[in-house]
């Protein structure tokens, strides 16, 4: 089986089976290592020189699976073939579909990567795995506004560092939808979960922030329009697929 075939087959109907407006995919990028050389294939010129940057051959190689699962979830909402795919990047490095209504994000870490797809309006996810917990207390001044800071007094060292994680993967998603990256500090701005907030430092737009339900093993937030459906769903190739979670606000 081919990697579209694949992809594809892992799939849930798409977009019918379900009426949410943001879709989050999970998905280990060790399951599709198998389809490495055709992963590289679908990718553009730009996309293989940013993976091929990578030091360790094992993150090249996951990165370029990465990159080409991305194209083929657009591919798949879209309707088109992988390789007709607008998917340009920003002068920051931000995915972006041109010439489409539809926005999109992505995080990779530690061999899983996370897929965000959005109809509404912009779009920003982040994942952590839950042990990073441990060093939250080493750059806590670098990550929470003095507000947050203030709300967290009184827990406990394991449940402030729990939540610094959160604010962290809520403060990426942000920062990924609003299209600025890291070149605003976190520490600089509050990001608290099921309130609309601004997207960026002026401007009317807003954003949603929801944590993700995605185990214990996982930390994970999406930045969403306000009021949007989202579903989250976690693909295993060929078709082994089921709903995993369900944003939670």
């Amino acid at each position: 089986m081919d990697l579209r075939t694949a992809f594809r087959s892992s799939l849930p109907g798409w977009p019918g089976d379900s009426r949410a407006q943001v879709r989050v995919v999970l998905l280990a990028t060790c399951d599709w290592l198998p389809w490495l050389a055709e992963a590289s294939v679908l990718l553009d010129d730009a996309d293989r020189a940013r993976a091929r940057r990578r030091r360790d051959a094992r993150d090249r190689d996951e990165l370029t699976v990465s990159y080409a699962l991305h194209r083929l979830l657009v591919a798949a909402r879209m309707d088109i073939d992988a390789a007709a795919v607008p998917l340009v990047r920003d002068a920051l490095g931000c995915p972006r579909l041109r010439g489409t209504p539809l926005s999109t994000s992505l995080s990779h870490s530690a061999g899983t990567l996370a897929l965000a797809l959005a109809e509404a309006g912009p779009v920003g996810v982040d994942i952590e795995p839950a042990d990073r917990v441990g060093v939250m207390s080493e750059i806590a001044r670098h990550v929470a506004h003095p507000a947050e800071m203030a709300a967290l007094a009184g827990a406990s060292s394991d449940g402030i560092n729990r939540r610094l994680l959160e604010i962290w993967v809520r403060k990426e998603a942000l920062l990924k939808a609003a299209g600025v990256g890291m070149a605003r500090e976190m520490s600089t701005f509050a990001a608290p979960a099921g309130r609309p907030l601004p997207l960026a430092p002026v401007g009317a737009e807003k954003t949603w922030l929801q944590m993700l339900d995605i185990g214990d093993d996982w930390v994970g937030a999406v930045a969403a329009p306000p009021g949007a459906p989202v579903e989250c769903i976690r693909l295993r190739p060929p078709a082994e697929v089921s709903v995993f979670a369900r944003a939670v606000r």
